[in-house]
């Protein structure tokens, strides 16, 4: 078995590099698909809006309530 049937090629600059490569050492491009961190659903994005807007909006009506009082 020779040395270059175990290299794999770079996707980008098509030049040979070591199979478990993070990077290429030629162009130095990503070779694997970094996973992205899940973000939150939409709807708990709005529910959590809501709940800040609400908490705010009492806030301000307390105060404008002690102010006029």
């Amino acid at each position: 078995m020779s040395i270059s049937s175990k290299l794999s090629v770079c996707p980008y600059c098509k030049e040979e590099i070591a199979p478990g490569a993070v990077l290429c050492k030629h162009c130095g491009s990503p070779l694997k698909m970094i996973k992205k961190k899940k973000s939150a659903p939409f709807w708990r994005s709005q529910y959590m809006l809501g709940i800040y807007t609400g908490i705010i909006f009492m806030v301000l009506m307390i105060y404008l309530y002690n102010r006029i009082f």
